[in-house]
C-alpha cells in the first residue's frame, strides 16, 4: 500500500509543501507586508500550477480509492490480496472523488478565511504600531486554530468513501451518515495527534531553513506518512465503530497459553488423586454390574411318567459324582458296585449250597 502511495507523493513533494496553513509562517520575514505579498505566502505557488496539480489530484484519488479497496478486502477476507488492481480502484473511485472534492472545497474555504484574518491582523498591528514579534505570534496562533478547525472538518468526510462503497449509500444518505458514524466518538483525538506532530515537524524544518534536496526528501516524507496512516487509520475506526467482522484478525480464545508444569511433589499428588477420583468412581459401576446369583433348586432323581425311577444318564452321573466328592459322601456308583459284589457272594454261597445237597441225595440211593 505505501508503494501505491508513494506514486502521487513523490509528484506532490515538488509542487507543495505538506501542511502549508501552519508551515507557512516560518516564510515571513515582515509580518506588516502588503496585501499581495500575503497572499502569495498564504496559498503558495501551487495555485500557479494549475495542470500539475489536476494530475497529480487524480494521482492521489487513484492510489488512495486502490488502497482503501485493498484494505477492506483483507478486512473481510483474511487475505491480502492485490489481484485485479483496476477492479479495486473501480470499487472506490467515485466516493473518494466526491470526498477528496468536498474536502479541497473546505481547504480551499478556509485558506481564504485564514488570508482574510492574518490580513485583518496586519492592518490592526500596523495602526496600533505592534512589533513584529507580537504580529507573528498573533499570526502564528490563528494558523494553528484554523488547521485545527481545518481537520475537524475533513473528519466526517474521511469516512463517506467507505459508507458509500461499503454499504452502497448514495452521497446525501452518507454524508448524513457520516456525521452520526462518529458522533460521540473519540475519532478525531487519534487523527489529530498524528497530524499535529506532521504539522510541527514540517513548521521546524522551515525555521531551520534547510537544503532544497533535503527540504524536498522531507516533504516526500511527510506526504507518505500522512496518507498511509489517514487511509489505514479511517479503514480501521470504520470497521470498529460500525461493529463490521474483521476475518484478519483472530480472536484471542484462540490463543491458549500452555500452563506451566506443575513439581514433581505436586504432580505425584495431582496423580494420586485423580486415581482415587478414578477408583471411587468406577465402584458404584462395578456394583451395578454384579447381579445376585438366584438360589438353587435340590436336585431330585429322574422319575418317569408311570412313577418308576429311570437310570441316570452319563452326564447326571457325573454330575451326581463331582457333587458327592464336594459334598463328601460316597459316589452312587460305589455304592452300586458294593451291592453287585454282595449279591454275587450271596449267589455263589446259595450255588454252593444246592451242589452239596445234590452230592448227598446221590450217595443215598
Amino acid at each position: 500500500m505505501a508503494a501505491v502511495i508513494a506514486v502521487p507523493s513523490v509528484a506532490a513533494c515538488f509542487l507543495s509543501t505538506p501542511y502549508w496553513e501552519v508551515s507557512f509562517v516560518a516564510t515571513i520575514d515582515n509580518p506588516l507586508m502588503r496585501v499581495s505579498d500575503t497572499f502569495a505566502v498564504i496559498f503558495g505557488d501551487s495555485w500557479k500550477f494549475l495542470w500539475p496539480v489536476v494530475v497529480v489530484s487524480a494521482l492521489q484519488i487513484i492510489a488512495s480509492a486502490f488502497a482503501m479497496s485493498a484494505i477492506d478486502r483483507h478486512f473481510r477476507t483474511g487475505r491480502l490480496s492485490l489481484r485485479s488492481p483496476w477492479r479495486l480502484v473501480n470499487n472506490s473511485v467515485f466516493s473518494m472523488f466526491l470526498g477528496v472534492l468536498i474536502m479541497s472545497g473546505i481547504s480551499v474555504v478556509l485558506r481564504f478565511v485564514l488570508f482574510g484574518l492574518v490580513t485583518l491582523v496586519q492592518a490592526i498591528a500596523g495602526a496600533a504600531g505592534m512589533s513584529s514579534g507580537a504580529t507573528l505570534t498573533i499570526i502564528s496562533v490563528i494558523a494553528v486554530g484554523l488547521f485545527v478547525l481545518h481537520v475537524l472538518a475533513i473528519t466526517p468526510m474521511l469516512y463517506l468513501t467507505p459508507i458509500m462503497f461499503i454499504y452502497g449509500y448514495r452521497f446525501r444518505d452518507a454524508a448524513g451518515m457520516s456525521f452520526k458514524l462518529i458522533a460521540g466518538k473519540k475519532v478525531f483525538v487519534g487523527l489529530m495527534l498524528p497530524l499535529t506532530l506532521c504539522a510541527g515537524l514540517q513548521l521546524l524544518i522551515g525555521f531551520i531553513g534547510v537544503h532544497l534536496s533535503i527540504a524536498i526528501a522531507c516533504n516526500f516524507v511527510i506526504f507518505l506518512a500522512t496518507n498511509v496512516y489517514v487511509i489505514a487509520y479511517v479503514a480501521v475506526t470504520f470497521y470498529e465503530i460500525s461493529g463490521l467482522e474483521r476475518r484478519d484478525v483472530k480472536p484471542y480464545a484462540a490463543f491458549v497459553l500452555p500452563k506451566p508444569a506443575p513439581p514433581a511433589a505436586e504432580q505425584k499428588q495431582n496423580d494420586a488423586a485423580a486415581s482415587a477420583d478414578g477408583a471411587n468412581a468406577d465402584a458404584p459401576s462395578a456394583a451395578k454390574d454384579k447381579k445376585p446369583k438366584k438360589p438353587t433348586e435340590p436336585k431330585r432323581k429322574a422319575q418317569s411318567s408311570d412313577g418308576k425311577k429311570t437310570k441316570p444318564s452319563a452326564d447326571n452321573k457325573a454330575g451326581n459324582a463331582d457333587g458327592a466328592a464336594s459334598s463328601g459322601k460316597k459316589p452312587v456308583a460305589a455304592q452300586s458296585k458294593k451291592r453287585a459284589a454282595k449279591a454275587a457272594d450271596s449267589a455263589s454261597v446259595v450255588s454252593e449250597s444246592a451242589n452239596a445237597a445234590g452230592e448227598g441225595g446221590g450217595d443215598g440211593v
